[in-house]
């Protein structure tokens, strides 16, 4: 009697937790899926609206809908996304043509590499604070060893994070 209390908890929490993850991951599929043909219809009036396209417009066309295939949403806020499809389904229906298409385009490659190098950068410095904190804990509880050293390696991590979002691709 006394392991089935000991389990019993462990056994519904694990149940829960693992319940939780897989219509988590549910949900953002389908979310993602959503977000996918909203886009994709949205690029369909843009091109249905221009008639004959030239052809850098329909390359830049293809080439962003097969970075929005691959990319991995940041939070689980449909709202940023949904929000964006309805932009471009709104410079499809003013007729703004392909220069108004294009300047937009390359503004949402623009935040998407701004916002990806602000992730790095937080990852970075996250890494940094937890490898300081490290070394700080070793210290005062094993002082008599160099263990602490071990907390130099998540902050090296960080340390490269931070690099790599200063030094990589343009800071528009």
């Amino acid at each position: 009697m006394e392991a089935l209390l000991y389990t019993l908890p462990w056994t519904v929490g694990a149940l829960a937790l693992f319940s939780f993850l897989a219509v988590s991951a549910w949900s953002a599929e389908r979310r993602r899926e959503r977000e996918a043909f909203y886009k994709s219809e949205a690029i369909k009036r843009i091109v249905e609206m221009q008639g004959n396209a030239p052809e850098e417009v329909v390359r830049a066309l293809l080439n962003t809908v097969n970075a929005w295939k691959e990319e991995k949403p940041m939070a689980p806020m449909q709202s940023r996304n949904y929000y964006r499809a309805q932009s471009l389904e709104k410079v499809a229906a003013a007729g703004a043509g392909a220069e108004a298409l294009l300047t937009f385009l390359r503004e949402e490659q623009r935040n998407s590499a701004r916002r990806t190098r602000e992730g790095t950068r937080l990852a970075g410095l996250i890494n940094l604070a937890v490898g300081l904190g490290v070394v700080l804990f070793l210290i005062v509880v094993i002082p008599e060893k160099p263990i602490y050293f071990a907390g130099i390696i998540p902050a090296g991590v960080g340390v490269v994070l931070i690099a790599y979002s200063f030094f990589s691709g343009s800071n528009d």
